[in-house]
């Protein structure tokens, strides 16, 4: 068996790995919770088999990958300042998943038929919450963002039938709606703004081809990350003025906590910029230690040098997906999905919770992977057989080299 045989057999240990992991999390609330402080391990485990079946790690240290070097570093100082401020080891493993998806996902190789049983495996997870809502089995914040991130790689799927029969699209318009009214149902602000931003960021690039408004995308790119930051800054200024409001539609404050959180962490932080503060404490604020926006977690937790260091590598793979939003309706829908999650988590953290990874992972792999040519075929299970015979090999993702 040649190498690409033994890698494609390979891949299929940490897939198999993560659709178990993900379909037990959202289909069995007792595995949720027997499973969610073990999740970024599982994550990770899943994750790293890919990368060193996938990533030729001295090959790209010999071409001096600054983003590799730069992943590597981050992780390496971190865990150094995990150990000299004495905090929590275990949250090394959330930064290290995202930071580890994020470099990877371009050197993925995966066949034809591994995509297509992964996108298949997405919409059904769809399908089992759109038949039954199963939001009140879980927290309802939380089950709202699940339905509205499955959505996401459900889409891909929902995208080829429309395109192979124009009547079909008639689901997606009705997945839409339904995901919007069960969003809306269970009052979940986080949800609705990933459902809003995704319509917006597909609406934006449909008209805006990021190869010809460079400045643009590179401006949306960095806002994702410093915007973030930004945010928090401006939600927490904004409610020392005193001012407060009613949210219409959400029966919530605009102000109803988090500014709270963000302004006792960072008293914390000044203390020790450099080095972070670290996890586990009891806040004051909050009943849980939960920064609820995902790039001010890495700052807080990790630290300035850690922050800059790994906003490095989510921007320069941020940019890197302007070569590929506009390939075909497949990659724009999983492009406006990922900068959908990144602006939804101005407010949360489900851009790097390990129970919503999988769905990150396969919008990556859309992306990056060049799926539109195999995705075009993605639905004729009847002929797949053939289809897999005659494809060549890596003739799906192939790896992507910068």
């Amino acid at each position: 068996m040649n190498e690409a045989g033994i890698r494609e057999k390979l891949n299929w240990i940490p897939l198999f790995i993560m659709m178990v992991f993900f379909g037990g999390t959202w289909i069995f609330p007792m595995f949720y919770h027997v499973t969610e402080r073990y999740n970024s391990l599982i994550i990770f485990v899943c994750l790293a088999l890919l990368f060193f079946v996938n990533v030729d790690l001295i090959g790209r240290l010999k071409e001096k990958d600054t983003a590799l070097i730069a992943t590597v570093a981050a992780l390496v100082i971190a865990s150094l300042n995990l150990f000299i401020i004495g905090s929590n080891k275990g949250c090394i493993l959330i930064i290290a998943d995202f930071l580890l998806l994020l470099y990877m996902t371009p050197f993925i190789k995966l066949s034809a038929l591994q995509y297509r049983v992964f996108a298949a495996f997405f919409l059904l997870m769809y399908g089992v919450w759109f038949i039954h809502d199963m939001e009140f089995s879980y927290n309802t914040n939380t089950g709202a963002t699940y339905t509205v991130f499955s959505l996401f790689a459900a889409l891909i799927v929902l995208r080829y039938f429309s395109l192979k029969k124009e009547i079909l699209g008639y689901f997606i318009v009705l997945a839409l709606l339904r995901t919007g009214t069960l969003v809306m149902w269970h009052l979940a602000r986080g949800a609705f703004s990933a459902l809003f931003f995704f319509v917006c960021f597909y609406l934006l690039f449909l008209v805006m081809d990021p190869l010809r408004h460079k400045w643009l995308f590179r401006f949306i790119c960095c806002f994702a990350v410093f915007g973030s930051l930004l945010f928090v800054w401006a939600y927490v200024a904004l409610s020392k003025t005193g001012y407060n409001a009613r949210m219409p539609l959400f029966y919530k404050n605009v102000f109803s906590g988090r500014e709270q959180i963000w302004t006792e962490v960072w008293n914390m932080l000044a203390k020790q910029p450099l080095l972070g503060i670290g996890s586990g404490f009891s806040l004051e604020s909050f009943f849980e230690y939960n920064m609820h926006n995902a790039m001010y977690d890495i700052l807080v937790v990790h630290g300035f040098i850690v922050f800059f260091i790994a906003a490095f590598v989510i921007i320069k793979r941020l940019m890197g997906m302007g070569k590929h939003i506009k390939k075909s309706p497949y990659t724009l829908i999983a492009g406006s999905a990922v900068f959908a999650i990144f602006f939804e988590s101005f407010i949360d953290m489900d851009l790097m919770w390990a129970d919503y990874t999988p769905v990150l992972f396969f919008l990556l792999l859309t992306i990056y992977g060049g799926a539109d040519e195999a995705a075009q075929e993605i639905g004729a299970y009847e002929k797949l057989p053939e289809m897999i015979e005659d494809l060549p090999e890596g003739a799906l993702t192939g790896a992507l080299h910068e």
